[in-house]
């Protein structure tokens, strides 16, 4: 038994499963056509079928129940619900809200979402905005992230600026400006390049930096390894800089300056243009002083 959509394109009355889905893409063609955009409704039983699902149009909302895997194509895409296993977009926008997935893989300009995923993420985007867990590892490639969650697996990231809050398992980056927030952990370790990075929160492994500017405001369990180094040519007073302004355990630096306002509680090599700084009431008992004579701060492997 087959019938029509309703004013938004809500399916009534359901028959044979192929011939529905079937009918669907043709009513999304001939809506998008006369108006540009369609709201649609999804459902398991409708799209039932022995093949992977799908949708596909211009602009739409989808209200997803989902057992197996999903597929949406589209231009400004708006989802709730769920997806049991993996959900694939490709689009101009994808706005999730209050969705769980099995798995997630977005190609897109902008990615906004918030929710829940199971297993791996894969993000590739222009903007992201990201608030939610991720039950295995997440990839992200993007000019602008905004990341506030919980990720259980490894976070690899490529991206221009950004800022992480929430609690992490590993994390591997690289970056133009890093921003870790106050309310950030890490209980791993952390694997950074970065032009200016900016720590507020706690890193509970080992903080291994290449930058060019560090501030590190938050704690740190294990020993760093830092190397910022100032470049080459006209320098502001930022370049090569270090600030210790939470607590470490030590470690070694190599910079060209380095300042502690706060308290380090191991043995700390610091390789510098002049001896650090230390201010405010800094506490540091065990530092090892080397002049860097213009050597290159680089990691040696």
């Amino acid at each position: 038994m087959l019938s029509s959509f309703d004013k938004v394109g809500h399916i009534r009355n359901i028959g044979e499963p192929e011939m529905t889905r079937l009918l669907l893409t043709t009513a999304v063609a001939s809506v998008l056509a006369l108006t540009g955009c369609i709201d649609v409704t999804v459902s398991s039983p409708a799209y039932a079928t022995s093949s992977q699902q799908s949708l596909q149009g211009g602009d739409f909302t989808a209200v997803l129940d989902e057992a197996g895997d999903f597929r949406l194509t589209g231009a400004d895409v708006r989802v709730s619900g769920e997806v049991a296993g993996r959900l694939r977009v490709s689009a101009a926008e994808f706005i999730a809200r209050e969705f769980h997935a099995g798995a997630v893989s977005v190609t897109a300009a902008d990615i906004s979402f918030s929710g829940d995923v199971d297993g791996p993420v894969t993000l590739t985007a222009s903007d992201v905005s990201w608030r939610g867990s991720i039950g295995q590892a997440a990839e992200i490639r993007a000019a602008d992230l905004h990341f506030d969650g919980r990720v259980s697996g490894r976070f690899s990231a490529q991206v221009a600026d950004a800022e992480l809050s929430g609690a992490f398992a590993d994390i591997e980056i690289s970056a133009a400006d890093l921003k870790l927030a106050r309310n950030a952990q890490v209980d791993g370790d952390m694997y950074v390049n970065a032009a200016d990075f900016e720590l507020d929160g706690q890193v509970d492994g080992q903080l291994d930096l290449s930058a060019r500017t560090a501030w590190l405001n938050g704690d740190l369990a294990v020993p760093m390894v830092l190397n910022v180094d100032p470049g080459r040519g006209r320098l502001s007073a930022e370049d090569g800089l270090v600030e210790l302004n939470g607590d470490s355990v030590g470690g070694t630096i190599c910079a060209r300056r380095v300042v502690i306002r706060g308290q380090v509680n191991g043995p700390l090599e610091v390789m510098a243009d002049s001896p650090p700084e230390l201010l405010n009431g800094a506490r540091a008992q065990d530092i090892t002083f080397t002049a860097r004579n213009g050597q290159r701060c680089e990691r040696t492997s």
